[in-house]
This record gives structure tokens, sequence and C-alpha cells, in this order.
């Protein structure tokens, strides 16, 4: 948020002493220091900055920016640890997903005890906020389900990678019981749910703009529909779990089409109230590429109903956000994202075809079936021969005829990721991290419509509308291409993939899918687009593997930190 995040200078070193006197305990027990709670509840202006660092301390971001912090993965994004892209470079940990080498002791992704401290912000608040006396009690009770919110989306990003997860719906203090076991996973789902419709009974659909990225009611239907749609997926609503082990954790141990329909009406209560409430998808330009970006980059667009913008501007080299994103060579890059083959191929061309890749041929054929390609692969995707922007022009970047690499180069892919960079440059940029945006609940609504009610025509419309708004025509089930459940399926995946692609969702999708063990999804070769320079005047392209990837059916869920599990406490995940 604008204003909201700055008013963390207000006040904050008493509080931030309270935040920090937590001992080791993941779940946060609290040590004695100067700063009281009555102290930050006794005014407007305290407990005002303590919501707002509960904001700060809950609001999840994917994008790297720090040695050390894992915002996405360890000096890369998440993107590069599933089949939409890769790190050259070995050292990021996206590199230990993709070779197996993650387990208890560090899933290189995620830190356990974070999550936690945001609950604790949260829980704090809400115990807390009652005792403010220059607060009149609506606006208390607004503030308290922002509060429910934010504790509920902590609790799903837990969950999403763990499983069940020991529920905190209350301050924890040295008095009391610290150590919780873990709910079952149906517990987790019910707890946030109810959370989202508290919230959404109180919440106001906008606040002045002064406060743009408040919680609003919005947020509080998205956190329920997208909590639904993971519960409703084969992941967790299955008799047969990807273990067998404690199915009670890793889903519900059963299987119920209800659940489905649940998602499609918890999906579509967002879309009816962006209808209402004047949020809608970004469709002011003729050129579809110009409205993907502005749904993507531009700050308080109108289809974006929260993102973490705490940071505010980015300098090119502070945080290390550009370091670890941009591609080589530009704008201070070391070595980029590249993108798969596996994830170019999920776009359509522009006449809504798919586009096919010989083994080898000339450049000028790469050149040609790359520009053929819809826009939002032109806008999300920099491949060699085409133009960054007015300043850095267009670069190539091929493996030279005496085997060293050009400027650029080497890639793992068809070419580097430049979706969310687009508008950056040596001045640095603002860099808003997506965590709900309105075309996501589109997708969520045709994906659970079609299988509570196969091929039901709304599931087609919501589609259409995400397809439409990308540049490409709508489909029908009177198309043979689309006419089963089964078809329908795959086109919404292969849509949620093109139009979420490196948000963080992918990574998570294939695995609530049960389909991280297809070979080129998490498991086998993954391939890419080399240019080589034959002669002087003579470039071809070839089809060729990067690298050959490992997956294991038990990370469908990350274990628990071996540290917590030797204190004898918590069940491990199955396999782990």
């Amino acid at each position: 948020m604008i204003l909201s995040y700055k008013s963390l200078t207000r006040s904050m070193l008493g509080l931030s002493i309270l935040l920090m006197s937590c001992d080791n305990e993941f779940l946060g027990k609290p040590e004695s220091n100067d700063v009281t709670v009555e102290d930050i509840f006794s005014e407007r202006a305290t407990a005002e900055s303590f919501l707002w660092e509960s904001y700060r301390t809950s609001m999840p971001l994917g994008f790297p920016i720090d040695w050390g912090l894992h915002n996405g993965m360890y000096a890369s994004m998440v993107m590069a640890a599933s089949d939409e892209g890769d790190v050259y470079d070995t050292w990021p940990s996206s590199n230990d997903h993709n070779t197996g080498v993650w387990g208890p002791t560090g899933n290189r992704e995620d830190e356990f005890g974070t999550h936690y401290k945001g609950i604790r912000n949260a829980n704090i608040f809400l115990e807390n906020i009652d005792m403010v006396e220059d607060i009149p009690q609506a606006e208390k009770d607004q503030m308290k389900a922002e509060a429910k919110v934010l504790r509920g989306l902590q609790h799903h990003e837990l969950m999403k990678r763990y499983g069940a997860i020991p529920i905190v719906d209350h301050v924890l203090t040295s008095t009391g019981e610290i150590m919780l076991p873990r709910n079952t996973y149906q517990e987790v789902v019910d707890f946030i749910v109810q959370s989202c419709d508290e919230a959404a009974a109180v919440l106001p659909d906008t606040y002045p703009t002064s406060f743009t990225g408040r919680i609003t009611k919005g947020v509080a239907l998205a956190l329920k529909g997208r909590v639904l749609l993971y519960a409703a997926s084969p992941l967790h609503n299955t008799t047969t779990p990807y273990l067998p082990e404690n199915p009670e954790l890793t889903g519900y141990g059963n299987y119920d089409a209800g659940r489905w329909m649940s998602a499609a009406n918890a999906n579509k209560a967002v879309l009816d109230w962006a209808a209402s409430a004047g949020v809608s998808l970004v469709n002011s330009s003729d050129d579809p590429a110009v409205n993907y970006q502005t749904a993507v980059e531009s700050q308080g667009n109108s289809e974006m109903l929260l993102y973490n913008q705490s940071n505010g501007w980015w300098g090119a080299w502070n945080p290390m956000f550009q370091q670890f994103v941009m591609p080589r060579g530009i704008y201070g890059g070391w070595y980029g994202h590249g993108v798969t083959l596996q994830q170019a191929q999920k776009y359509h061309t522009v006449d809504g075809t798919d586009q096919e890749w010989s083994e080898e041929g000339p450049r000028s054929e790469f050149l040609e079936k790359m520009q053929a390609m819809e826009p939002r692969f032109q806008y999300s995707v920099f491949y060699s021969g085409s133009k960054w922007n007015d300043e850095i022009g267009v670069r190539n970047f091929y493996k030279n005829s005496n085997g060293s690499w050009s400027d650029g180069a080497p890639v793992n892919g068809v070419g580097y990721m430049k979706k969310f960079l687009g508008r950056a440059n040596w001045n640095g940029g603002q860099f808003n991290w997506i965590i709900f945006r309105l075309a996501e609940f589109y997708l969520n609504y045709a994906e659970a419509l079609n299988e509570a009610s196969p091929l039901d025509a709304a599931a087609f419309d919501a589609l259409n509308a995400i397809r439409q708004r990308g540049g490409l025509e709508p489909i029908s089930v009177n198309d043979p291409r689309y006419n089963t459940q089964e078809k329908l399926r795959e086109a919404i995946r292969r849509e949620r993939a093109v139009e979420l692609a490196f948000e963080e969702h992918r990574f998570f999708d294939v695995r609530r899918w049960r389909i991280a063990g297809e070979e080129g999804v998490m498991q086998g070769e993954m391939w890419g687009l080399n240019i080589y320079q034959l002669s002087d005047d003579e470039y071809v392209y070839r089809k060729e593997p990067f690298e050959s990837r490992v997956w294991d059916d038990r990370m469908y869920l990350y274990p628990l930190p071996q540290s917590e599990i030797d204190k004898g406490y918590l069940v491990q995940n199955p396999g782990w």
C-alpha cells in the first residue's frame, strides 16, 4: 500500500523491539522488553503502525531481493524450479530443487517460521485493538477483518507447501502451550474459509486513494476462492493420496465432487463482487500486449486486488532484484531467468494455432516463428533478435563459431523472462509482487466449474474472457478440440500457464493437479532453442535439452523442518 507502508516510520523503533524479541520457537514465544502491548495500543498512531507491520510480515513476496533471503528461491524466482524456466548459473537454490538436493534440513525456498511471525502479529493486533480509545468501533472491526485475512493468507501459504499445519488463532504466551500439533487438512481449510467469511462481511469494497493496497472485501473473497480451489484439487481431494501415510494431513482422505462446486461458487463470488465494485480486466488499449503489461506492472490498475509494494521504488543495485533477474548485461543483470521450450509451447501463435519447431533450422526461421507468437509471449519473453526497449535495442545471443558465447549468452531455454521488467532501467523501477489479480479468478472459476459441471457454457465464457483479452479468438464446445471435459480441462490449464506465467502459480499448480512427475513437467529433460554461428553470415537454431531434472512423489508437499520434528510435537509429511 502507498501511504500505509510509509507510515511504518512512525513510532516503529519501540515496536520493532517488541516484534524482534522472540525466541527461536517458530510459533513465537515472547520475551520481556521495555515496550508493552499497552504502549502500542494506547493510541491510533502506534496501533495503525502495528497493523502496517502486520501487513509487512504477512504479504508474500516472490521477487528475490537480497543475499540469504528466501523471497522466491534463494537468488532466483520460483519459476526457475518449474517447467516454466531455469537459471543457467548453478548456485541459486532453484537448481537445488531441479536436482532434488533439498529436504527436511532445508527446502531452499521457504522459511517455515517466518509465516508464524506474520500470524503472531495479526493475533496480537486482533486481541488488543479494542484497547485503543481514539478509533471508532466500526473502524476497529474493519481493521480486525484485515488482520483476519492476513492471518488466513499466511495459513494458506503454509498449507500449499506443507499440507496440514498447526492453526494458531491466538497469541501464544510463555505460560501457555506453544508446541501445538498439526491440525487436519480439513480443519485448516475450514479455519481459513471461516476467517474469510467473517472478514468479507465487514470489509469495504474500496478505500480512499491514499490507502490503495489495503485489504478489501474482494481480497477476502479471493483468498477463500483460491483455498477452496486447492482443496478441491486431485492432490487433496482424493481417496488415493500420493503416499498412504497420514492422509488427514495431506488432504481429506476421500473424494467429494461437491468440493469442486464449492470452489466454483467461491470464485464466481469474486467475479460478481468485481462487477459491482468497479474492478475489471485491463482492456483499455487496442494492443493486447499493452493491456497485459499494464495488468502486471502498473500500480493501482483496474484488475489488481492485492499486491506487495512494501519496498516502494527499487534501485538498480539495491535491493538486488535486477542482478538476480535481469538478462545478462542488461541493467546490471547477472544471469537472468531462461524460459523453457516447454513453457514457450504453451503459448499460441497470433492465429491461435500451435507453433511447431524443427530439430534444426536457419535463424531466419527462428525469428519468423518467434515473431508469430501471441502478444503475451512478445511481452513476456526476450528472445535472440528481439528488442528489449529503445535504450537497449535489439540483442542477439548465440554460440560463436569458435565455441565461445556471445554477449547476453548463454541462457537455458528459448530466451529470457521479460515479464515484470519492461519498465525498469538504470534508475531501477517499481516492482509490485502480485498476490491476487482478477484474471486468476476467471481461470479458477473455469477450472472448478468444468470439474463440477463438465463443458458448462459459463466455464467457456470465463476462459474466453482471458483468451480474448490476450488477443486470441474465443473457443466453444462446437470445436472438436474442446468438446470433452478432458480437452477443456487441458485448455484451461494451458491458458493458466500462459496468463499467470512466472507469478508463482505453476510451481504449485502441477503439484495440486498431481502431474509434477510427468516427463517434462518437474522431471526429465528440459528443452531450449540455441542459436549457433556456423560462419560469419550463417546461423542456425537447434532444439536441445539443457538438463535432466529429478522428481520424487514425496515432493508433492514440503517436509516440515527437521529441527521442529526433533522436538517431538509434529508429525513429518509422508516420505520424508
